[in-house]
């Protein structure tokens, strides 16, 4: 005779009770994920992108034009507050 499974039946309480315990560590895992990925914008220009590429469209004194007709590249450093270059 095969032995009874210890998982629950589906639609049990204690089914209920697992998922929702693996919902509250799901989205314990996405808030870490979000905090960290958040971090970067408290300091980083908001208009640098990956490639530190300016898409700003007004001017800012960390920009660095290599190339006429290309994006500027962003030289201001992301410890520092970027507010402070630009003008207005």
């Amino acid at each position: 005779m095969a032995e009874p499974s210890s998982n629950p039946l589906p639609g049990s309480r204690a089914d209920a009770d697992r998922l929702r315990a693996s919902m509250s560590r799901l989205m314990d895992i996405y808030a870490g994920i979000s905090e960290t990925a958040a971090a970067p914008g408290q300091t980083r220009c908001p208009y640098k992108d990956a490639r530190a590429r300016c898409t700003a469209r007004f001017p800012c004194r960390n920009q660095f034009y290599k190339v006429v007709g290309e994006k500027a590249i962003c030289t201001g450093s992301d410890d520092l507050d970027y507010r402070l270059a630009w003008e207005t």
